[in-house]
């Protein structure tokens, strides 16, 4: 931001992390802004006349949330927040425009936060399924192997033991 003839910068955040802040809706932010605005008070607005606050504005809206915590009327917590802060109308700003960053609230981190944790939980799950399904696919196949074998060689003996009986001729045949 420039400032007469230095040069300073400030961050700048948008209206529903300044509501956010001050655990407020965004449309008494707007009310409020709206009637500072009214008595003097100037916030920046950016190249499309969307108000953004800056690091130096909080401290007059948290003052104003507090005149009015403490029941003093509307219209006496605006003009003493105007009295108390008062904004010089020859302030020239000029806000960097940043492309790469990116502002989020608090919220709006945790959501993404939770939705990629949930997606990772998801997908560790998926794998964990398959590995697991894959591991019980070899043991069957395993176990069908050894059953189908123990099959096989019972068959087998089976079949012999026929065979032997068969051979075997009765004593009283054994003379003939």
């Amino acid at each position: 931001m420039e400032n007469g003839s230095h040069e300073e910068t400030q961050k700048s955040y948008w209206a529903k992390d300044i509501a956010e802040l001050l655990d407020i809706s965004t449309s008494n932010l707007r009310r409020w802004s709206i009637d500072l605005e009214n008595e003097g008070y100037c916030f920046y607005r950016d190249e499309h006349n969307r108000r953004a606050y800056l690091e130096k504005d909080i401290m007059p809206l948290k003052k104003l949330k507090e005149f009015l915590a403490n029941n003093m009327s509307k219209n006496d917590a605006i003009k003493a927040v105007v009295s108390m802060f008062p904004r010089d109308n020859n302030d020239v700003f000029t806000v960097p425009v940043i492309e790469d960053e990116l502002r989020l609230s608090k919220r709006e981190l945790k959501e993404i936060v939770q939705e990629a944790v949930k997606e990772a939980v998801e997908e560790e799950r998926e794998t964990m399924f398959r590995a697991f399904e894959h591991k019980m696919n070899n043991t069957l196949e395993k176990r069908d192997r050894l059953l189908t074998q123990h099959l096989q060689a019972t068959l087998e003996e089976r079949r012999l033991e026929i065979a032997a009986s068969q051979e075997k001729k009765k004593w009283w045949e054994f003379w003939r």
